[in-house]
């Protein structure tokens, strides 16, 4: 792409959330309340805001870090806008860092903030090893871990027994992050067979095989959780997600990947039903 045709390039407004990395805080901070409603356990503003800034860290720098490789023919819209953009984008990481680092050091509690030192050491290892080169790891596993570990630390650090009550939950959510993140690894590893004219091999092919498989095995989860004891609303609201997926992915070759990329994460604001 030459330098005309990108000073030509203007994202339609519905596609900023996701270029700017929004998308990912706003679904851990709708299901971080939706956990503290379900499981009756305290939710401070604090904690709220520190895992939004966190998150949008986490993946405005990862998504800068990959955009460090200008494979024009290759990249998708958010990495060709990241690499356009990189030093404004840069110059929010350092504010959105600066403003999470003052809010942990001034307002989280410290028994959240010895829980958390574990997720961020997984946080900075990942990024230490995914962008070295030298290690093929499958992204999408470690950041469904991450992200689930970042929406239940508060509840996880109230609860009395987190284990026996939001363990099942957590599962829950984990898988929903894993089906949603290989759904886009697979789009996205298609569309570079198709741009670059060589095969792609992600490190989670085996899992992408399978996608469907997993889907059906949650929803069965869900359905059989949903009917037990513990917050049954979850399951129901996880199940809902990952039906929608099954939705957007059974005809995705008839939706532009902008539109499925956007989709298969707005399904995941289920909560908001409930």
């Amino acid at each position: 792409m030459d330098n005309s045709a990108e000073r030509r390039f203007r994202p339609p407004v519905w596609q900023l959330p996701n270029l700017l990395s929004l998308d990912a805080p706003v679904v851990a901070l709708v299901w971080q309340g939706f956990l503290a409603r379900e499981s009756g356990l305290p939710l401070r503003l604090a904690g709220r805001a520190v895992l939004a800034l966190t998150v949008w860290a986490i993946y405005l720098g990862d998504r800068l870090l990959d955009a460090r490789d200008p494979s024009a023919a290759c990249e998708t819209a958010r990495h060709a806008f990241s690499r356009r953009h990189a030093r404004p984008l840069w110059l929010l990481t350092g504010i959105v860092l600066l403003l999470d680092f003052l809010l942990v050091c001034l307002e989280l509690r410290p028994a959240v903030f010895r829980n958390g030192l574990w997720p961020l050491a997984a946080v900075l290892l990942y990024l230490a090893t995914l962008h070295s080169r030298r290690l093929r790891i499958p992204k999408e596993l470690i950041i469904a871990i991450l992200f689930t570990a970042g929406t239940f630390l508060i509840a996880w650090t109230a609860s009395p027994d987190p284990w026996h009550q939001l363990g099942p939950p957590a599962a829950a959510f984990f898988g929903l992050c894993l089906l949603n993140l290989l759904a886009i690894e697979r789009w996205e590893a298609r569309e570079l067979e198709s741009r670059a004219g060589r095969d792609a091999h992600p490190a989670t092919a085996w899992f992408n095989r399978y996608w469907f498989a997993w889907a059906m095995a949650l929803l069965a989860l869900c359905c059989l959780r949903s009917r037990a004891a513990g917050p049954s609303r979850w399951f129901q609201a996880v199940g809902l997600s990952a039906a929608a997926m099954v939705a957007i992915c059974l005809p995705e070759r008839r939706l532009p990947m902008e539109v499925r990329r956007t989709l298969i994460d707005l399904v995941l604001l289920t909560p908001l039903l409930f």
